[in-house]
Order: structure tokens, then sequence, then C-alpha cells
């Protein structure tokens, strides 16, 4: 979990609300740890890879990360692009097959489109997770996803310095496991999302 969280622990903002926040998050993450290790070991996919470094994680915790983006891409175009934001997609495309290291690579997709909206906002660009062999594994997905949240956060930060974001780094449960090709259809949908979100001028608010 110290490798997991590290990503984590510096602030994303100038806003010492905003990193209180996220610090007690992360503590929340951290003392719930144990027992998802515990059911990871129970019902990950041995396919989907084991790490030295970061240990064992599923498709699922992986999928909780990702809904999280999602939910704050959609709180920034409800809040800044509402007239957009209703002919946004909603459909998940369903694909099937699909392995850790091409979700991998639609978040890289994910965090290139993450950087231009960071850049908007004088942000540093999403942080880029190495892969430790050949194809990635769930956990280094999981790194991908926090650092593509934490930027968003970030950014978002900076539009609402009084606001807090810990509600965007939320565990999430399930009453099915998800797979790889479940976190690839929802990063699909963010990206199409955020595709057509930065296509467009704010919208004056209300």
């Amino acid at each position: 979990m110290k490798h997991l969280t590290k990503i984590y622990v510096r602030s994303i903002a100038t806003s010492l609300k905003v990193s209180a926040t996220l610090f007690i998050t992360l503590i929340t993450w951290a003392s719930a740890w144990p027992a998802l290790a515990a059911d990871a070991s129970k019902t990950a996919n041995v396919d989907y890879g084991y790490s030295k470094l970061y240990g064992e994680l599923t498709p699922t915790q992986v999928y909780s990360l990702v809904k999280n983006i999602d939910s704050m891409v959609m709180h920034y175009a409800y809040r800044y692009k509402p007239k957009t934001a209703s002919k946004l997609p909603r459909k998940i495309i369903p694909v099937n097959g699909y392995r850790p290291e091409q979700v991998f690579v639609a978040l890289g997709k994910l965090s290139d489109d993450i950087d231009v909206f960071a850049k908007q906002q004088n942000v540093p660009p999403v942080t880029r997770i190495k892969r430790e062999a050949k194809d990635a594994i769930p956990a280094e997905v999981f790194l991908l996803a926090g650092a593509s949240l934490d930027t968003f956060s970030a950014a978002m930060a900076v539009l609402e310095p009084n606001n807090t974001f810990g509600d965007f780094y939320a565990h999430r449960t399930y009453s099915r496991n998800k797979t790889p090709s479940d976190v690839y259809a929802l990063v699909d949908l963010i990206n199409r999302k955020l595709t057509i979100l930065l296509g467009q001028p704010l919208e004056p608010i209300k």
C-alpha cells in the first residue's frame, strides 16, 4: 500500500483544504487495504498478473478508481459546460477479451486529454507510470488511473479553490467482479466525453 498511495501524497492544489481532505481520504484507503488485498487474493484471475513491487490488484478495484474519474469529469461538465453536458455520450460500448495492457494504453490516451485540460489551468501534466515488464498489470493501470485523477483534481482545484474533492477518491464496491474489458469500456466512454468537452468553450455560470 505504501507504493500505491505514494502518488496521492503530494498536494494536488494550492488550497490546504483540498489537500487535507485528500490526505484523510488516503488514510481511509490505507485502512481498508488489508481487506481489499484479502478479497483480491480470493477473486483475482491469476492471468491478470502479480507485481512484486505493488502486490495484487483486481480489475474491480481499478474500475472503481476509473469511475471516480468519470464522476469528476461529469462534475466539470455540469458545472462549467451544462449545455454540452446534456449532449455527452452516456452509453458504454461493451468489449470482450481485453487485457490490462490495452486498458493501460487507453488510459495513456486519457492522460493526454487530461494534460490538455491541466495546461489550461497551469497544472503539471499527468505523471506517467512505467511498466515493470512488457505488458502492464492491474497495479500499474491503477497507478496511472490514480495519477490521472490527481491531475484532474488539481486542475479542478484551480477553478474551485474553496471546494474539496475527497468524494471523488471514494472506494466503490460492485455486486459483480469487473474485468479489464469493463475497465477499457469505461475509459473509452470518458475519452469520448473529454474529446467533446475540450472542444467547447466554457459557458457562462448562472
